[in-house]
């Protein structure tokens, strides 16, 4: 079984085009778990308007922002095999078979695949994000200086979140907590196929292949505290 997990916040002008590039590939008995952060636009009417038992909704019940949205989502995933998806991508029609069955058969615990950039209209701008490094050619130390990992891209085995969740209070990216503590613990592997197109636009909430607009003090604090909840994650395994 496998567990789509997204977040979405005020994505109404891109939800309906993302939710159903992921439908047509879902299995049966797969589901789409989508965790809403009290939308004020129409993403939340959007959503009810699917009547489609494998796609579940909820409210965010826990602090407002992506990161806990996301573990909002990831508590009620049921599947055996999670994918996080970002509200305003399309994922190309394979995506879910391929990158399951390469996870399986590497007997790998956490893979990533590769994306096409795309604008606003899903016009291309780059044909791979990744072309002449993946995160998994970094270490994690790597990673942790300068961070190649998208969460978008992501799909792991259920047996991680028993050890990544509850996902710290303060935590400003979920995929970088996740998938540093994955890679310092489990196997990782890459799928350098092309499996969905990552959009970007003005509205985008992450930062990805972008200047980030945080301060030095920002960012040498937030990594302070991601290293200290990592070794005491550790610790605690």
């Amino acid at each position: 079984m496998v567990s789509i997990c997204m977040a979405t916040y005020n994505g109404q002008k891109y939800i309906r085009q993302q939710v159903d590039s992921i439908c047509n590939q879902l299995s049966e008995n797969d589901e789409l778990i989508i965790s809403d952060d009290y939308s004020t636009d129409g993403t939340w009417d959007i959503l009810q308007s699917y009547a489609d038992p494998r796609v579940k909704i909820f409210r965010n019940r826990l602090s407002k922002g992506v990161t806990h949205n996301f573990e909002n989502a990831l508590n009620q995933a049921q599947g055996d095999i999670i994918f996080l998806s970002d509200q305003d991508d399309v994922w190309l029609p394979t995506k879910i078979a391929e990158l399951s069955q390469f996870l399986i058969d590497g007997s790998y615990d956490v893979v990533t695949c590769n994306c096409a950039v795309t604008d606003a209209d899903l016009n291309v701008v780059k044909e791979a994000y990744y072309t002449t490094e993946s995160p998994v050619d970094r270490s994690a130390w790597g990673n942790f200086r300068k961070d190649l990992w998208l969460g978008c891209c992501v799909a792991f085995r259920r047996q991680i979140l028993s050890e990544i969740l509850p996902i710290p209070r303060q935590m400003a990216a979920h995929d970088l907590w996740l998938l540093l503590y994955s890679q310092m613990h489990f196997k990782c592997g890459y799928y350098p196929k092309v499996l969905q197109y990552y959009r970007r636009h003005s509205e985008t909430v992450s930062y990805a292949g972008e200047q980030s607009p945080n301060s030095l003090y920002y960012k040498l604090s937030y990594r302070l505290y991601l290293a200290w909840h990592l070794l005491l994650r550790s610790i605690k395994r």
